[in-house]
C-alpha cells in the first residue's frame, strides 16, 4: 500500500501534488484529470509525479488513508468521540467531499482496511461508509454548521451506544 513518504522533500512533493489535484477537482471531474493537468497545476515534472504516485487515484488513496489513520490514532485521547469526529473532519472537508463525490470506492476500501474485527460485518462497513458519504459529504458541501453544532444535532438523533459503535 503506497503511503506518504517519511523523507521531508518527498512528503512536501506529495502534499503539493494533492493540493494541486484538489484545485483541479474544483474545475473538472476526476475522470477527466490527467497527469499533465497535475504537472501544469503544480509546476512539477512527470518523473516527480511518478516517483511519488502510481496514478491519479493513488493520490487520493494515499491522502485519505493518511488522514483516516491519524483520525483513528488520535481519537483514543478524546473524551467525547462524537465531538472529536466532527472537530477532526472539519479540517479536511475538501478531501471528504472529493472522496465521497468522486471516488467513494477508495473511501470504502480504507474504511474496510481499518475496520479490524468488524470488517466481516458488512452492515457495519455500510453504516460507516454511509456516515462519510452522506453526513460528512453534505456537511462539507454546506460549510455552515460548526463541529459543535454537528455534535449537538447528532447527540439528539443518536444514543451513546450507537455513537460508540459507529465511531469504533
Amino acid at each position: 500500500m503506497p503511503e506518504f513518504k517519511s523523507n521531508k522533500k518527498a512528503f512536501d512533493s506529495q502534499v503539493k501534488i494533492y493540493k494541486g489535484l484538489r484545485q483541479i477537482l474544483l474545475r473538472k471531474p476526476l475522470s477527466e484529470v490527467t497527469v499533465s493537468d497535475i504537472k501544469a497545476e503544480c509546476n512539477i515534472s512527470r518523473s516527480t509525479f511518478y516517483r511519488n504516485y502510481k496514478n491519479i487515484l493513488d493520490i487520493l488513496d494515499v491522502t485519505f488513508d493518511y488522514y483516516y489513520h491519524r483520525y483513528l490514532n488520535n481519537r483514543v485521547n478524546a473524551s467525547n468521540q462524537l465531538k472529536y469526529f466532527f472537530e477532526y473532519w472539519v479540517n479536511h472537508r475538501d478531501l471528504v467531499y472529493i472522496m465521497t463525490n468522486q471516488c467513494g470506492y477508495v473511501l470504502k476500501n480504507i474504511i474496510i482496511k481499518y475496520a479490524d474485527i468488524y470488517a466481516s460485518n458488512i452492515f457495519f462497513i455500510d453504516i460507516k461508509y454511509a456516515l462519510f458519504t452522506t453526513v460528512l459529504s453534505r456537511w462539507s458541501e454546506r460549510k455552515k454548521e460548526t463541529p459543535e453544532e454537528m455534535y449537538e444535532i447528532f447527540s439528539k438523533i443518536l444514543d451513546n451506544k450507537c455513537i460508540d459503535y459507529l465511531l469504533k
